[in-house]
C-alpha cells in the first residue's frame, strides 16, 4: 500500500446527538476536516501509495512469495518488493492507460514495464546488455515540473516503520484501513474531483453552461481559475448539501492557492483544490471557503477551538509526498497539524476524526488489484488512509471495503440526516451515486462512540527514522 499527495479531512463528531442521524451516528454531531480525520472531520490528502503499510503486522500486505514482475528490458530478472529507505523516490506512472497496465487484469505484475515505457528506450540495455545511466528528462504531468530520474527504477520498493515512525504510531493507536481503493482509476484532479463530488466528469457546454453536457472521465479540465464562465464543474459537490443544511465547512490550503498546475510549488495547485471550480461553490458565496484559507487559519482555528463542522486539509508540493518530494517533509506536515488539533482545547479534540488519506497510487506495486468496479471510472488501486479520533477503535485494522467516497457517506450521515447526493434537487447527469453503493463499509464501524474520549497522542514532527537522501 504505497500512495501519493495526502488529503486531510477533519470533522467534529460531538457526542450529544444530531437531531436528524441515525441512530447509528447519533453521537456525532460536528464534522471538521483537515488530514483525515473524523471529529470536526478533516481530510488531510497526500501522494504517496500502498507501499508504506505492505509490512505493517495484520495488514493486507506484501505476500511472501509475490509474482515476479514482467520486464521488457530484463526478461530473466524477478523483480520483486525490497526495502527502500530514500527519502525522496521517483515513483512510476498512475495515469488510466499505465494502471490498465500495472494491474494486468489482476496478475498485477506490469509496474516495472509501465516505469520503463515512461522512461523510454533511451534508458533501455544496449546491446552488450549494459544498462544505460542517463535517460531523457521527463515533464511530470502532475506538477508541471521537469524531472531527471535518470533511469533509475523504484516502483518496486517499500517503507515500513523505520522510515515512516509517526503514520505507525498513528496506526497502532487509531485505526489503519487496508481496503482502501483510490475511488477513481487515475491520477489527482480526477481524484479530487471524486473526494468532493464523488464523481469525475468533463462539461462540454460551459458557457452557457448546461450540467447534462457532463460525462464521465479519468483525465479531467482544469479548472483555470479566470472568472464565472470559466467554472467547468456543473454537477453537484457536497458542499451544496451543506450549504443546504448550515453545516460550516472549510478548505485550508498549505501557502494558499496557487496555479492551476505547476510552480509556485509552495502553494497548492488547483489540481489539488477544485472546490473553487464548481459551479455550486461560486453560486452559494462559498468561493472563499474553498481557497481563501491556509494551513496558517488553520493553526489559529485549531488553537482557538473554532475549527468549522467539516474542513479539508491539502499539502502543497513540497509536503505532499508527490514523487520526488521528500517523504520526511510530508511526515512532518502531517503530524504538525494533528499536534495542532490534538493541542487545541480538549472539548474539540474530544468531538474530533482526522481522515489521512493518500490521493493517488503514484505508480508503486500493490499486489491487491482493485475490488471491482463500479463503473467506467473504478476502483482504482489501493492508497494508504489512517483514522484518528478520541472515539476511533485502539490499533484496529479496518478491511471493509472503502475509497473517498465513503467519506461523503459519513458527512452524509452525520451532518445531513443521511441525506443522499441523489436528494440535492439539483439536475445531475452521472450514471450512479457513490454514497449510495452498497458495497462500501461504514466508517462507522471504527469508532467506540460510548466509550470515553482517549488523551491525544502528541509525537516530534521530525522523528529518528532510516530514511537518508
Amino acid at each position: 500500500m504505497r500512495g501519493q499527495r495526502r488529503v486531510e479531512f477533519y470533522a467534529r463528531i460531538a457526542r450529544d446527538a444530531h437531531p436528524h442521524a441515525q441512530p447509528s451516528a447519533d453521537r456525532f454531531a460536528h464534522a471538521g476536516s483537515h488530514a483525515r480525520a473524523g471529529g470536526q472531520p478533516e481530510t488531510f490528502g497526500l501522494h504517496r501509495s500502498r507501499e508504506s503499510f505492505g509490512t505493517y503486522p495484520g495488514a493486507n500486505g506484501i505476500p511472501t512469495s509475490p509474482p515476479c514482475q514482467i520486464d521488457p528490458w530484463h526478461p530473466s530478472a524477478c523483480d520483486t518488493p525490497y526495502p527502500n529507505h530514500v527519502d525522496s523516490n521517483q515513483g512510476g506512472p498512475y495515469t488510466y492507460q499505465y494502471q490498465v497496465q500495472q494491474v494486468d487484469g489482476g496478475k498485477m505484475d506490469g509496474f516495472v514495464a509501465a516505469k520503463e515505457a515512461e522512461l523510454g528506450e533511451g534508458c533501455a540495455p544496449g546491446n552488450d546488455g549494459r544498462q544505460a545511466r542517463s535517460g531523457r528528462t521527463l515533464v511530470d504531468p502532475e506538477v508541471g515540473r521537469r524531472v531527471s530520474p535518470g533511469c533509475s527504477i523504484d516502483v518496486m520498493g517499500y517503507h515500513d516503520g523505520t522510515d515512516l515512525p509517526n503514520y505507525w504510531a498513528y496506526a497502532r493507536n487509531y485505526v489503519l484501513q487496508d481496503n482502501f481503493f483510490e475511488s477513481i482509476q487515475s491520477w489527482s484532479l480526477p481524484a479530487h474531483l471524486a473526494l468532493f463530488s464523488g464523481w469525475a466528469a468533463v462539461c462540454s457546454q460551459i458557457n452557457p453552461p448546461n450540467v447534462n453536457s457532463c460525462s464521465s472521465t479519468t483525465n479531467g479540465e482544469q479548472w483555470e481559475q479566470t472568472g464565472q464562465y470559466e467554472i467547468p464543474y456543473l454537477w453537484t459537490d457536497i458542499t451544496y448539501l451543506l450549504y443546504q443544511k448550515n453545516i460550516a465547512w472549510k478548505a485550508y490550503l498549505d501557502g494558499g492557492l496557487g496555479s492551476p498546475i505547476g510552480a509556485p510549488f509552495d502553494k497548492v495547485q488547483g489540481i489539488w483544490i477544485p472546490l473553487g471550480g464548481f459551479e455550486t461553490v461560486n453560486q452559494d458565496g462559498q468561493y472563499l471557503n474553498a481557497v481563501g484559507n491556509t494551513t496558517t487559519q488553520f493553526y489559529s482555528d485549531a488553537a482557538n477551538g473554532t475549527l468549522p463542522q467539516v474542513s479539508w486539509v491539502l499539502p502543497n508540493y513540497y509536503d505532499s509526498e508527490h514523487p520526488q518530494a521528500t517523504i520526511s517533509d510530508g511526515q512532518a506536515y502531517v503530524t504538525g497539524l494533528i499536534n495542532a488539533v490534538a493541542s487545541g482545547p480538549s472539548a474539540q479534540w474530544n468531538s474530533t476524526a482526522i481522515f489521512l488519506v493518500w490521493d493517488d497510487m503514484g505508480g508503486f506495486y500493490d499486489h491487491q488489484p482493485p475490488g471491482f468496479n463500479f463503473d467506467a471510472l473504478g476502483l482504482g488501486m489501493r492508497v494508504p488512509a489512517l483514522i484518528i479520533s478520541p472515539l476511533a477503535k485502539r490499533g484496529y485494522i479496518d478491511h471493509q471495503l472503502c475509497s473517498t467516497d465513503c467519506y461523503l457517506k459519513l458527512i452524509e450521515d452525520v451532518f445531513l440526516g443521511s441525506e443522499r447526493m441523489s436528494q440535492a434537487g439539483r439536475p445531475d447527469p452521472r450514471p450512479d451515486y457513490r454514497d449510495q453503493e452498497s458495497a462500501y463499509g461504514s466508517l462507522l464501524n471504527d469508532f467506540n462512540i460510548a466509550a470515553p474520549p482517549r488523551k491525544p497522542l502528541i509525537l516530534r514532527p521530525h522523528p529518528m527514522t532510516l530514511l537518508h537522501r
